[in-house]
């Protein structure tokens, strides 16, 4: 990567950096740098940090719940004050930056300094890189993972490729199906293109010795504890309060969640859950499919009110939209508090939100591009996909380095394709 910078780079960056410390400034402030899955996160790293990760007395439902490489990183940090960490993630976060400046360059565009209002209305890239998350880390590996793929084919990349595939599930286990498309991908690329490597056995071999590692320590081949409980608590839960009601749907989860399941093991248990989830899907597979896609799409436009809820003050359950969207809440819940102000920064932010689906769209439409480079383009329409229902803000924050290039392509091309129109008239 070229580090030498023109003016409009420097400008960028410079207003990047002030955007970046202002949130940081006002996090500090307010002392808010946990959510609920914060606290099993630093958990788990002290474990790492202990030296018992692999000590069979630890709860296994709690290590596969969440994948060990951010919790590896936070294990080195353990000692800091959080406010040092929170400042250490944020610098890796600005990273994303420089990253993504290259990535826009192979399409032969420069960066300008207002391209930072993109970031200035998509303040989730903001406020999850100063929590105990592990949003920014997946934003970063995404970014890398582009990078590569702008770069000319060869084997060395292609090793990165995969290293950085496998960090994407060990560090959130959405991504682990996503081993299985890539070995699909990459063995039609190897067939156009003509070309090999081995190292595409490497994110498959490393999953199937994690999930037989998983099977050996709990009897349950799992990737993650949270797989079957995430699909019964969340996307069938709020399926069943949309197309039945609230009432409804707490009573089938309460029967599920009885005295038998206290009793059995973790092995019995996942089972279980398993065996309910699929057979509620088969029951009424078309609906759901319906239901899941279409709020996977719609998480697209969230601008995110639990994070600047969050952001100014500590999450207590009472943040989350879906709870409305659902039936859960009255839709005149959302003005029961003092944080009306926050409403009103939302309303920019989700005009821009339906404006940046827009000029993606563009980007995607009237461009064409290579198949390698396709895989980023299946990445990003898988990440959206696999959440289904609890689609929002949070988890499109790590795509917004995809979303940030492919709105700049658009914006480029709409104009480029309007001069072209304009001298041929």
């Amino acid at each position: 990567m070229s580090i030498q910078l023109d003016s409009n780079e420097k400008r960028f960056y410079s207003s990047l950096a002030i955007l970046f410390l202002f949130f940081y400034f006002f996090r500090v402030l307010s002392k808010n740098y946990f959510l609920v899955d914060s606290y099993e996160y630093i958990e788990i790293a002290k474990i790492i940090s202990n030296q018992t990760f692999f000590d069979s007395s630890i709860n296994p439902s709690l290590l596969t719940k969440r994948p060990f490489f951010y919790p590896l990183f936070l294990s080195f940090l353990l000692k800091f004050k959080i406010e040092i960490i929170v400042l250490i993630q944020t610098f890796f976060a600005f990273l994303n930056s420089f990253i993504l400046v290259q990535i826009l360059k192979k399409f032969n565009i420069q960066i300008k300094p207002y391209h930072v209002l993109f970031f200035l209305l998509t303040p989730s890239i903001f406020i999850y890189s100063q929590l105990i998350m592990s949003e920014w880390l997946l934003m970063l590996l995404i970014n890398l993972k582009f990078w590569f793929f702008t770069q000319k084919w060869s084997s060395r990349n292609f090793f990165f490729i995969q290293i950085l595939t496998i960090l994407l599930a060990f560090t959130k286990p959405v991504f682990y199906p996503f081993i299985y498309l890539n070995l699909v991908y990459f063995f039609i690329f190897f067939f156009k293109k003509k070309v090999f490597s081995f190292s595409i056995f490497l994110p498959i071999l490393l999953l199937q010795l994690y999930l037989h590692h998983n099977e050996t320590r709990t009897g349950y081949k799992h990737f993650s504890s949270i797989e079957n409980k995430s699909l019964i608590n969340y996307n069938l839960f709020y399926f069943k309060s949309f197309t039945n009601s609230p009432k409804e749907a707490q009573i089938w989860l309460d029967s599920i969640y009885d005295v038998e399941y206290e009793k059995m093991n973790f092995q019995k248990q996942n089972e279980y859950l398993k065996q309910i989830g699929i057979s509620t899907i088969k029951d009424d597979f078309f609906r759901y499919t319906f239901y899941h896609v279409v709020n996977a799409f719609r998480g697209v436009l969230d601008p995110g009110r639990f994070d600047l809820m969050t952001f100014f003050k500590k999450e207590d359950g009472s943040e989350g939209f879906l709870e409305i969207l659902n039936g859960k809440k009255p839709f005149s819940s959302l003005f029961e508090n003092s944080f009306f102000v926050i409403y009103l920064l939302l309303i920019p932010v989700f005009l821009f939100a339906m404006l940046k689906v827009f000029w993606v769209s563009y980007a995607l439409i009237f461009n064409k591009y290579s198949f390698y480079l396709n895989y980023i383009i299946i990445l990003f329409f898988y990440c959206v996909l696999i959440t289904g229902p609890i689609n929002c803000s949070r988890f499109m924050m790590p795509l917004q380095g995809i979303i940030f290039v492919f709105c700049v392509i658009g914006i480029n091309s709409y104009y480029k394709n309007k001069d072209i129109n304009a001298s041929q008239n």
